[in-house]
């Protein structure tokens, strides 16, 4: 159930905090004192859109959070596939909206709003004041339906589904082989080309870091050449050429002086070194493969590589997966002629298998139908439809779609004597909210949801029919948790808790606030609601005496 609501900073939302309980909880108050801002704050930390314009004017930030307990293994086994796990027995989830951001927590771990949808999917259903408008579109009557006998059709729903899409997967297969003769020819010549181009680039997986290596060891080997040939040049000219005026100025003076043998004999062997490393340099020279045709081929053959990753994959290994797929679809458009028998008979056998599945499922949801008519016509009689007649019609059409082929369409008479018509033609807006009312009560009831959010669904009804809508949101709170946002006397006086949301200024600021009030507050709120304006004791009388024949025809 849901246990506690806390909002922070959002509209006319100072602070306030509301401790909910079992069963039935009614929240009622003045127009426009703030009821659809709670609801709106709940909608938030469910996944709905924030805007920044919902922090209250001064603030910051806006803060929503909602503390759940859940005992119920099934929906427990569910939020575990979802990886959340209560915490000390409860499930906090949380909206903060800041600076144009909004950040949803589950337990205080950051989700996306995809996830927070989906836990509080498990969590609580809620009905808005509009959503009954939703049953003026024919094509959520069908999914009404799969939502109430979900468990009879899942198994069915699921083959279906498998089939349709082997169906359409064949169907597409034939679309991209097929075509008109002037498309596949075209189409033909393309994949050839492409073909072509990689099966004369002859590539290989890892033959584009072999390459690289070279053409790395090719460019440093340029820079060594050129340091070569600078040794081997200055050697050739400019030293030896100086050495050698230095031997012969020596040996010129050892006729004079004959301790300048030594100094000869240092310098020859110096010129001996000298000459042995010029020769070294032009040696190596000489060995070095300074081949700028072979470094403009292996540039090509980079650039072609680089070309082919860019249009086929991010290596040579994507490349030729790539070329395995494309000729697989050239082989069979080449052989398309030939296979299109076959291929067409697959796709009618096909197209068997689905009519069959379909078949199987209009069955299972005939079958639903006539269930949830009967249950409907009763909780239709409950809301005070006095003489109702409902039929969901089930209609299998030729257009095949991921739910099926059912067209399904729910039909009513409320009058004696009048057939059944279409919903969407004959109900008025009372009859539409008592109608979803009761369609909520049912899909509810086929899962193990245990807290329902209503919001004004006494839109549009009064006296007798209020008094229909107070019973049966009590015969429904009983088993579940139910929130009700009501502004009819009948509805309120039910209330096994009562909450007043009130708005006042506060500091010269407008402030909304809610209370649970006691048994006197919850009478005197009563008699407001009863229209007696100034409280006097007959009215608040009155409200007493309501709240106890309700509360007695409820025991």
């Amino acid at each position: 159930m849901l246990e506690n609501i806390h909002v922070k900073n959002l509209a006319l939302i100072r602070d306030c905090e509301l401790n909910l309980k079992e069963n039935l909880n009614i929240l009622s108050g003045e127009t426009g004192a703030g009821k659809s801002i709670l609801l709106g704050s709940v909608n938030l930390a469910l996944g709905s859109r924030a805007d920044s314009d919902l922090i209250r004017s001064g603030a910051d930030y806006a803060y929503v959070e909602l503390v759940f307990t859940e005992e119920d293994i099934e929906i427990l086994q569910k939020l575990a596939e979802l990886d959340v796990y209560p915490e000390d027995g409860r499930i906090i989830i949380s909206r903060r909206i800041s600076g144009g951001k909004s950040t949803g927590r589950i337990n205080g771990e950051t989700v996306t709003l995809a996830r927070l949808k989906e836990v509080s999917a498990l969590l609580i259903d809620i009905h808005g004041q509009h959503e009954h408008q939703s049953l003026l579109n024919e094509e959520n009557h069908r999914k009404v339906l799969d939502d109430y006998g979900k468990e009879q059709l899942k198994d069915v729903l699921s083959d279906y589904l498998s089939v349709y899409r082997s169906y359409r997967s064949k169907k597409e297969e034939i679309r991209k082989m097929g075509g008109d003769d002037e498309e596949r020819k075209r189409r033909i010549d393309f994949l050839s080309y492409e073909l072509s181009e990689i099966a004369e680039s002859r590539i290989r997986p890892g033959e584009e870091e072999k390459i690289t290596a070279e053409y790395r060891k090719l460019t440093s080997s340029r820079e060594i050449e050129a340091g070569l040939t600078e040794i081997a040049e200055t050697l050739s000219e400019d030293v030896s050429s100086g050495i050698s005026a230095c031997v012969r100025a020596a040996n010129g003076l050892v006729q004079f002086n004959p301790a300048m043998k030594e100094v000869l004999e240092q310098l020859l062997e110096i010129e001996s070194l000298l000459q042995d490393a010029e020769r070294d340099a032009k040696d190596r020279l000489s060995d070095m493969e300074s081949d700028e045709e072979k470094l403009a081929l292996l540039e090509e053959r980079l650039e072609l590589i680089n070309r082919l990753k860019k249009k086929y994959g991010g290596s040579e290994a994507m490349i030729l997966k790539t070329a395995d797929k494309l000729q697989h679809e050239y082989d069979e458009l080449v052989t398309f002629d030939e296979n299109k028998e076959r291929i067409l008979e697959e796709l009618s056998e096909e197209k068997h298998k689905l009519i069959r599945a379909a078949k199987a499922l209009n069955v299972k949801r005939t079958e639903a139908a006539a269930s949830f008519d009967a249950v409907m016509t009763e909780a239709l009689k409950d809301l005070n439809f006095l003489d109702v007649r409902f039929k969901t019609s089930v209609t299998e059409s030729n257009r095949y779609t991921p739910d099926g082929a059912d067209e399904v369409a729910f039909m009513i008479s409320t009058n004696p004597g009048e057939p059944v018509r279409p919903l969407t033609k004959v109900a008025s807006g009372g009859e539409l909210s008592r109608i979803m009312l009761a369609i909520r009560t049912l899909t509810a009831g086929a899962d193990s949801i245990h807290t329902l959010i209503f919001d004004e669904i006494d839109t549009g009804i009064s006296g007798r029919t209020a008094k229909a809508v107070a019973d049966k949101m009590d015969e429904i709170a009983r088993e579940r948790q139910v929130i009700c946002i009501s502004h009819l006397p009948q509805i309120v006086a039910m209330a096994d808790h009562h909450f007043l949301i009130e708005k006042h200024v506060e500091d010269g600021e407008t402030v909304t606030s809610i209370q649970e009030l006691d048994e006197q507050g919850s009478v005197e709120e009563v008699a407001r609601l009863l229209g007696a304006g100034v409280l006097t004791d007959t009215s608040i009388e009155n409200a007493r005496e309501m709240k106890k024949i309700l509360k007695k025809q409820e025991n």
